[in-house]
């Protein structure tokens, strides 16, 4: 398996980690599941084409 690293917003993720704890809290997340855990979830749904967004992705690279 690929260990990829990203970097993101210091507000986005902490947004990010926020809305896995609201999850978990109302158990729509196993409670044991890791940060990574939820992001390969969810990179899998959009693959798979299950995801409930709409949205379109938008790539920027840093100079």
């Amino acid at each position: 398996m690929a260990n990829t690293g990203i970097t993101v917003p210091d507000e986005l993720l902490e947004d990010f980690d926020d809305k896995v704890f609201e999850l978990k809290a109302e158990g729509e997340i196993d409670r044991d599941a890791s940060r990574s855990e939820v992001i390969r979830t969810l990179m899998e749904e959009w693959v798979e084409g299950n995801s409930t967004s709409d949205s379109t992705a938008t790539a920027a690279t840093a100079d």
